[in-house]
């Protein structure tokens, strides 16, 4: 049977209060200095469900000036980012590394990823059989309280946007935070952005 790869979005709501009352510098992120692995473990230890999938988590995020101009229509590509998605489903399809640098170069407002906004949507691949990735993604939601993702919710047709946001832990908000050198809200969303053709 063939891997079955899907790519989550955990979308971020980094705290800029700080900056804006001029008490901090913006921050700027070096994503030369990220460690991925680091990542993966967290998102592994937070969501271990019994499934066995692989997680793996690439060189890059998508800030927030991105996201921004394509809200206000400055440059072109959904806010969504499903073009984003596309290039890692093909790269996580293709390779075992996932160094996205160059794929999404061209996508990113600021392409300077050793010197980056803090991201607002973090991608991650989860792999493996079909039934264990979609369990372990239906769990990571249930897990960060994202109502939707209850699957009662979504058979009596009763889901609402507000049931599509969860929080995260607080560590590892915490644990964000370090990462990408800002504190993060702990509100949350996740959303499914790209997966390899369902079986049949």
């Amino acid at each position: 049977m063939s891997t079955f790869h899907h790519v989550l979005g955990l979308w971020l709501a980094p705290d800029f209060s700080a900056v804006e009352r001029g008490e901090t510098l913006p921050p700027h992120v070096d994503h030369d200095a990220i460690d991925p692995r680091g990542i993966v473990d967290w998102l592994a230890e937070f969501n271990d469900c019994g499934e066995d999938v692989t997680i793996r988590v690439p060189n890059d995020a998508v800030d927030q000036v991105t996201v921004q101009f394509r809200l206000m229509g400055r440059s072109s590509g959904s806010p969504q980012c499903e073009d984003f998605a596309a290039e890692l489903l093909h790269l996580a399809e293709t390779s075992a590394d996932l160094d996205i640098r160059g794929p999404w170069a061209k996508l990113h407002a600021l392409p300077n990823r050793r010197k980056a906004p803090p991201p607002v949507l973090l991608m991650f691949v989860v792999s493996g059989d079909f039934d264990a990735v979609m369990v372990w993604s239906q769990q990571f939601r249930m897990r960060l309280g994202i109502r939707a993702a209850d699957i009662l919710k979504q058979i009596s047709g009763n889901v609402e946007d507000a049931d599509h946001q969860g929080k995260l832990p607080s560590e590892l908000a915490k644990y964000l935070g370090r990462v990408f050198a800002i504190p993060y809200k702990r509100e949350r969303v996740v959303t499914g952005l790209a997966s390899s053709p369902v079986p049949c």
